[in-house]
């Protein structure tokens, strides 16, 4: 039985069609990634799924007793409540049950053997939702989505809209809901959380719909992806790269039956010509005949939309720089009381593809503002090598004058004549009429496109980037990404579009704990070495040894190794040692909680004996959840240690 099933849906606003005869089902347990330009009518379907929207023909039918989380419906909560007071909404049946366990508790204490039996059932029912792991799923969600003590103390009303719908995204894993609507989830959060998220949907046993443009977010989430183009929907079966294998084999296919039908209506068209030509009424017949045939070819031929995907944009030459073309020495900063970083020694090679990461608040785009120039550091100092001329495109474009048009933008900025600039444009996708368009109208990912034209026009040989596919579509993001791959000179890019960090990045600068780690290599071998350095801290902390000095240090590229193999073979061992001792205890102190529930039986006339269980049967709950959580992190560092292999 389908969860979501759409059929011919359509919605149009102010006589405008934004969806037209859209239908697909979906099924319990999938999670389904949904794709398309900006102002496609993703978001639309989202809104029509929920209940939002109405259809105008069509209909959209979901499962009875689905409960739904959408992401971006946030409640209103009175105005004293803390971001604790609504995260603990999500508890509301466990609450209710609680609640009834306590007067249940009270009339046995009073002497009512009646209220045995149903408190039996109730904490029987209280236990199978988690009610004796509340606090610790609490702390689980909001250590992993970076939902720090001092916000849970917040006033709910007092965050920002993004820090809302990082609340409500929380709110909904903390409910459990058996279906989720998800409109671009990882705006909001930063690297880590990202990848808390991403972890979390691989074992949701519910259903989950996403609206996204992060690629590799939906290649590790999805098993299946909605496009939604030309007004309609297509579904793909698969994750984001297999999609986009689907979609090209796809045009490859259909690109290959128009040749064809073409050179055969080309055959058919100079047949039924000669037999025009010829004077006999039986030859114009079959004429007439094979023109019919050739409106029937035509008619049938697919209808393919070619996109240009083939980077035409041109780089200007210019002068090498030198081999050193950065060295950074004991560089500290910090803002009043906060620490940035300090004693930061980094160095940039020609040819060298770095990119920063790090949590927000981190300091990365301090760190970039302080090689440009455009901040002081505390202390140390910076040299920029011989012949490196730099080039930089921030997170937000402006010019300086954006009433003018793009053609008018470019031949102000670089001097060069008109049909010249056209001419380099054109290598940047704007053509024909766009030249004309005002600056000020254009879109965030166009004026990236329009700066970069502008840079590589200037011949730069060291490009720095500050989130350059931040809220770009897929489109534009893989615009972005050919034409730097394409680029030759040296690169120094933030970012957390880790699609964009594969293709790019060749060296890690890790901002964390207050300084600033060299990691050599890309972004997969730099996460696998992060779960393996994670497992071995755990693994030395539960066995009292310590990490050498040197074995810690972030630029020893020693340390930058992937563990041996025989090395991660024992670290799993001793988890699967831990987690057998740990099943153990649990299937003990299970036992023990069941001994407890039947003594309750007959001790009910006991007040002294019932007070005495109740205060026994808490601590054990409490250890309880203790011994969870542990079980559930050891599962955590097993499932990290057979990934590796």
């Amino acid at each position: 039985m389908s969860v979501i099933s759409v059929v011919n849906a359509k919605k149009e606003f102010n006589d405008i069609v934004i969806l037209q005869n859209v239908s697909f089902d979906i099924h319990p347990g999938q999670r389904v990634g949904i794709v398309g330009r900006n102002g496609s009518g993703k978001t639309t379907l989202l809104k029509l799924i929920s209940g939002r929207y109405e259809c105008d023909e069509g209909m959209v039918h979901v499962a009875a007793g689905v409960m739904m989380g959408v992401l971006d419906q946030i409640p209103n909560y009175p105005a004293g409540m803390t971001v604790e007071d609504v995260l603990r909404t999500s508890f509301y049946r466990t609450e209710e049950l609680k609640r009834r366990m306590d007067e249940l508790e009270k009339r046995m204490a009073a002497g009512d053997r009646s209220a045995v039996k149903e408190y039996g059932e109730v904490s029987s029912a209280f236990e199978a939702l988690g009610g004796y792991t509340v606090d610790v799923e609490l702390n689980r969600v909001c250590n992993g989505l970076k939902i720090g003590r001092d916000m849970l103390s917040t006033l709910f009303n007092h965050l920002s809209g993004g820090e809302r719908t990082r609340i409500n995204l929380a709110r909904m894993i903390l409910m459990q809901v058996d279906l989720m609507l998800l409109d671009e989830p990882t705006n909001h959060l930063d690297f880590q959380s990202v990848e808390w998220l991403e972890e979390y949907l691989k074992s949701y046993k519910g259903t989950v719909l996403i609206v996204s443009h992060d690629r590799y977010f939906l290649d590790q989430t999805v098993n299946r992806i909605i496009e939604i183009e030309n007004l309609t929907a297509k579904v793909y079966e698969g994750n984001y790269s297999a999609y986009v294998a689907q979609k090209e084999h796809a045009l490859k296919t259909a690109l290959a039956k128009i040749r064809q039908d073409e050179r055969k209506i080309a055959q058919l068209e100079e047949t039924a010509r000669r037999l025009h030509s010829m004077d006999m009424e039986k030859l114009h017949r079959r004429a007439f005949a094979m023109e019919k045939r050739i409106e029937r070819i035509k008619s049938e031929m697919p209808v393919v939309v070619r996109e240009n995907r083939n980077l035409k944009a041109r780089f200007q030459q210019t002068i090498r720089s030198g081999d050193d073309v950065l060295s950074v020495k004991r560089l500290k900063k910090s803002f009043g009381e906060r620490l940035l970083f300090s004693d930061v020694d980094l160095e940039i090679k020609k040819d060298d593809r770095i990119v920063i990461l790090g949590p927000n608040g981190s300091g990365k785009t301090t760190l970039i503002r302080i090689l440009l120039g455009q901040e002081m550091p505390d202390e140390g100092f910076i040299r920029w090598g011989s012949g490196v001329k730099i080039g930089y495109l921030p997170q937000i474009v402006e010019f300086r004058n954006e009433n003018i048009s793009v053609l008018d933008c470019v031949v102000d900025e670089l001097n060069i004549s008109v049909s010249t600039a056209r001419n380099w444009l054109g290598g940047y996708y704007f053509r024909g009429e766009e030249v004309f368009k005002s600056v000020r109208a254009l879109s965030g990912g166009e004026k990236s496109r329009l700066r970069l034209c502008i840079l590589m026009y200037r011949g730069v040989n060291m490009l720095i980037l500050d989130e350059p596919t931040n809220h770009l579509d897929i489109r534009s993001s893989e615009w972005i990404e050919e034409a730097i791959s394409k680029y030759e000179g040296t690169l120094l890019v933030i970012s957390h579009d880790r699609f964009f960090i594969n293709r790019v990045g060749k060296k890690i600068w890790s901002m964390e704990d207050g300084t600033v780690k060299v990691f050599e290599g890309g972004y997969e071998e730099y996460k696998a070495y992060k779960a393996s350095t994670e497992a071995s801290k755990y693994l030395s902390s539960e066995t009292g040894s310590k990490k050498t000095e040197g074995e810690s240090h972030g630029n020893d590229k020693s340390d930058q190794k992937p563990a041996k193999r025989n090395s991660r073979s024992r670290e799993s061992v001793a988890v699967r040692k831990r987690l057998r001792i740990l099943e153990n205890e649990i299937e003990k102190l299970e036992n023990e909680l069941e001994d407890i529930n039947r003594e309750f039986e007959r001790a009910a006339t006991d007040h002294i004996r019932l007070t005495e269980l109740m205060e026994k049967k808490a601590q054990m709950d409490e250890k309880m959840a203790s011994m969870l959580g542990e079980w559930e992190e050891m599962m955590n560092l097993l499932e990290t240690a057979g990934d590796e292999d």
